[in-house]
This record gives structure tokens, sequence and C-alpha cells, in this order.
């Protein structure tokens, strides 16, 4: 079994959107990281994100805005022999992207973006009150660097 790099966009894209959270990570001002879990969408080639008006990613983020977004599908343990500790790996794929956030302000925007980030879990359509809107912060984050890789893919068979 080996590790490949994934270099098709459309094959990268595919493994974002099939995943059901992403992990964000963010550098405190002391320079200590700071990793959570959150919902998002993939949307043009962004990512958006939602979040509460406040908190420590939000602080570290006022600091500095770039951010490492990490997707992981769900894995299948798999073995190349069944006794053999070292020969177990976990079948899966993940992409690491690197960016800058930026916040949306406008109220409309917000509603169009929440949409899309809503689409991604659900088909419902959704009405947002005047106060959610402008209680939840929304994230895009701008892609600057993507990487991704598929683990414990089987070595091809030659002949």
């Amino acid at each position: 079994m080996k590790t490949i790099a994934i270099d098709n966009k459309n094959e990268i894209e595919v493994l974002i959107r099939s995943c059901k959270h992403c992990v964000v990570s963010t550098v405190s001002p002391e320079g200590m990281p700071y990793s959570v879990p959150m919902n998002f969408a993939y949307h043009d080639g962004q990512i958006i994100l939602h979040s509460a008006p406040t908190g420590t990613h939000l602080q570290n983020i006022e600091q500095n805005n770039h951010i490492c977004v990490v997707f992981c599908t769900d894995g299948t343990l798999v073995y190349q022999h069944k006794e053999v500790a070292c020969s177990y790996r976990m079948r899966a794929a993940s992409v690491i992207c690197f960016g800058k956030v930026s916040f949306v302000e406008n109220e409309d925007a917000k509603i169009l973006l929440m949409n899309e980030l809503m689409a991604h879990y659900t088909k419902n359509e959704f009405k947002y009150s005047k106060p959610a809107i402008q209680n939840v912060k929304v994230w895009v984050v701008e892609i600057e660097k993507i990487t991704a890789k598929a683990f414990a893919v089987p070595h091809r068979k030659t002949f």
C-alpha cells in the first residue's frame, strides 16, 4: 500500500464535498496553534464557514488571517498481512488548504452564503431572521495553496 498525491482539481473538489466537516486551524498571538472542527461549504473555489460572532478562533484571526483547513474522508482499516501490525493502514484521503479569511458583513451576501453552506448538508430551504443573520459570522476562505493525498492505495499489480 502506498500514499499518492492527488493533483487533479476535480478529484480534490469531489473529496472536499464528500466530507461532513473540516478542521480549521489558526495561530494565537503567542504562536500557539488552535484547531476547531467546523461545518463548511465549498463554492466557487472558496471555503465558506460560519460561527458565533466571538471566540478564540476569531481573536486569533484578528491578529493573523492566515488559516489552514483540513478535510479528511472517512477511513477504512486495511492491511497487507493480518498478523503484522505495521502492515495496517487507514485507507482514506485528505485535503489541506492554506488561505486567508475575510468576513462577510452584508446581510444579503450572508444569506446567499448560508444557503450554500446549508445545501452541503440538506436540500431544505431556509429563511433567516434578521437577528440570526446579524449574529452569525460568515467566513470566506480564499485558498492560496491546496494539497491532497490518498492513503493506503493498493499497489498496481504488474504482469
